[in-house]
């Protein structure tokens, strides 16, 4: 192991992970720590990573931040994008409708839902089961996916596992496992490069975040959005509660007072 140079552990975080900061220095961190672990073990006499500087990861500008949930026309675009399965197409529709994590909706079974009061319970962080609620095109796509089945997954992979898999994670009827996060995310982010190539790179929990920025454009109130989102907090909310550019520029649009309006009407009684 000591004919290994820095220069070669460096070209292979580079293959991992592309120029993309994060992941960068996470698979960076998990070498230091093995060969660390190594080096006081004897098996090397010293650890080439501790010569490879993390690299630094760059702060979103405002305006990054306020792009960050996905336009509505965008999303108009997805509901009715072609190809694209049962599955996946409820899947997308209920993060964004419920603002629940992706996780949490990929861990649904059939009999946690209810689908006359359109609600069903997911096990959130810390393990505690608590309420969603969606709308009428997550309604319309759920019965196709369940079809006749009464329990299992309610989202489950195309294929049979080639592995064991635990009882619960595996459709009675089908043999099917459920639908892992990471293939989720896979389907997710290639489409969002199909629908937006030149933005930033899509993952489901921006469903929830853009569910969130769009009911604050909307003018919900932040006690009803922080009921609906389930966050412990106000603070935690305000990187979700974030309207977008367009949002702000109408605003100050509205607000200007040049503008020429007509006369109020008067109120009749």
């Amino acid at each position: 192991m000591d004919q290994i140079t820095d220069r070669e552990i460096e070209d292979l975080l580079d293959r991992w992970s592309g120029r993309a900061a994060t992941p960068y220095n996470r698979h960076r961190a998990a070498l230091l720590s093995f060969l660390g672990w190594c080096e006081t073990r004897r098996w090397i006499s010293a650890n080439p990573v501790a010569l490879i500087e993390p690299r630094k990861v760059r702060r979103r500008t405002e305006d990054e931040r306020r792009a960050r949930p996905i336009t509505r026309e965008l999303l108009a675009a997805l509901w009715t994008l072609d190809g694209v399965s049962g599955r996946d197409r409820l899947l997308w529709r209920m993060a964004y409708e419920t603002w629940a994590r992706a996780d949490e909706l990929i861990g649904l079974d059939v009999e946690d839902l209810d689908l006359g009061r359109r609600d069903g319970i997911v096990q959130a962080k810390g393990g505690s089961a608590e309420t969603i609620w969606w709308s009428t095109g997550t309604a319309q796509l759920l019965p196709r996916v369940i079809a006749r089945r009464a329990r299992g997954p309610l989202l489950l992979a195309a294929r049979r596992p080639t592995r064991p898999m635990p009882a619960a994670d595996l459709d009675p009827v089908t043999g099917r496992a459920r639908l892992g996060y990471r293939q989720a995310e896979r389907i997710f982010t290639a489409i969002g490069a199909r629908l937006a190539p030149a933005g930033a790179p899509w993952t489901p929990h921006r469903l929830r975040h853009s569910g969130v920025a769009h009911a604050v454009e909307n003018g919900w109130s932040t006690p009803a959005v922080r009921a609906k989102s389930r966050h412990t907090s106000i603070r935690s909310l305000e990187v979700y509660a974030n309207p977008s550019a367009d949002a702000v520029r109408a605003m100050t649009d509205a607000l200007d007072p040049k503008v020429r309006r007509p006369p109020a009407l008067r109120r009749r009684f």
